[in-house]
């Protein structure tokens, strides 16, 4: 059975009430946002990341597509150097902030590989070995987080992989990449023995409660992104997809199976209709885990060109909800990324929820409005 954080039990439920009476729903009359980018005025400057609150706002400011590419990759690299207003070397500092510190260099990390940023081989080559030198030493000597080893090690194969093969043009050029990828990564290039040692790593995962595959996930994931890439470039990605083997039904296992299945699922739509492909399936989700997520997020990560999509189908949603075949976990999804893309554009359709008879959904409608009124945002899938 999938599991569920605590917040998400309670979005569930929310969402299993009733919904919002026809009175109470936002008009169709009503205008669509303005495409305004809200989050392009940000920088990593402003934005504090020993307040919780604000990861998520990193999260967007690495992934968005209202931000512009260069500006990912110096925002990811600084972040990596240190070179930002709120970094520091204070040891007890880094003692009580060490988990938003670690995320914030994890988002860099990722951002440098999910951009193919072949250039910066070398410099996260000369960090690995910085940052696992630093956490060699007793805590007390430390100066410095360092993000995850598995993850830093993957997308540096990912990277090689790519400056090894710099152009995909067929299901087979990206079976190389992974194959190349395997062995940057210190594998044999033999798919099938990695896989033995993938099951083998997922099983000791699962005797944690929060165990991770580490390396072998990790992989899995930079591949998925590729795939995603070349589907959304044309290639037929089916025969690709097909070399990662994922049976899992229970555990972390299933996990990675169900977040892989969201890369090749999208893959597999054009990427000038992937937008509404998702807004579309969004309000029929039964359930809001690791294949619904990742969606979710690749829609934020779309930026502000989504927002009239949103709009309209919540809108849609709001009125013809003996329509609606889900759980409703979809609605709180899309308002969600309203919420995140749009900021203050999205108050007008929360706004009629503020009053609803419904405790659940008259909370949640106040969650989304605070969150817009203080500049938060929402994260989704931020290791997708």
């Amino acid at each position: 059975m999938r599991t569920t954080t605590l917040a998400t039990t309670l979005i569930i439920l929310l969402c299993a009430a009733p919904l919002a009476a026809q009175t109470d729903a936002p008009q169709p009359t009503q205008k669509t946002p303005t495409s305004t980018a809200w989050i392009a005025q940000l920088d990593i400057d402003q934005i504090d990341p020993r307040h919780k609150e604000n990861l998520a706002k990193i999260t967007l400011l690495l992934r968005s597509g209202d931000v512009p590419r260069a500006k990912r990759l110096e925002y990811a690299r600084r972040y990596l150097r240190g070179e930002y207003k709120f970094h520091t070397q204070d040891p007890e500092q880094l003692l009580d902030h060490e988990s938003e510190y670690w995320y914030v260099l994890n988002q860099a990390v990722r951002t440098l590989g999910r951009l193919n940023d072949t250039a910066s081989i070398s410099f996260l080559e000369e960090k690995l070995a910085l940052w696992e030198a630093e956490m060699r030493k007793p805590q007390p000597q430390r100066t410095l987080v360092a993000p995850s080893s598995s993850l830093t090690k993957a997308v540096i194969a990912r990277l090689k992989a790519v400056r090894d093969i710099p152009e995909v043009a067929s299901a087979a050029d990206l079976v190389r990449r992974f194959e190349r990828m395997l062995q940057h990564a210190g594998f044999s290039s033999d798919i099938g023995a990695w896989h033995r040692e993938l099951d083998a790593a997922i099983k000791e995962a699962d005797k944690y409660v929060h165990g991770r595959a580490g390396l072998y996930e990790d992989l899995i994931l930079q591949y998925g992104q590729m795939l995603l890439e070349a589907g959304w470039k044309g290639v037929d990605i089916t025969p690709a997809s097909a070399i990662i083997r994922l049976d899992y039904e229970v555990g972390r296992g299933l996990l990675i199976r169900e977040t892989y299945e969201a890369y090749v699922q999208l893959a597999k739509v054009p990427p000038d209709k992937a937008a509404q492909h998702i807004v579309d399936e969004a309000v029929h989700w039964q359930v809001y885990s690791s294949n619904e997520l990742p969606k979710a997020q690749v829609l934020a990560d779309m930026g502000v060109s989504v927002l009239p999509l949103v709009w309209k189908k919540l809108e849609w949603a709001a009125q013809h909800r003996d329509q609606l075949k889900g759980s409703g976990i979809g609605l709180v999804a899309l308002m969600r990324v309203l919420a995140t893309v749009g900021g203050e554009q999205a108050l007008p359709l929360v706004e009629p929820f503020l009053n609803h008879e419904n405790p659940w959904v008259r909370d949640y409608a106040c969650q989304v409005k605070e969150h817009v009124q203080q500049g938060k945002v929402f994260s989704f899938a931020p290791y997708f």
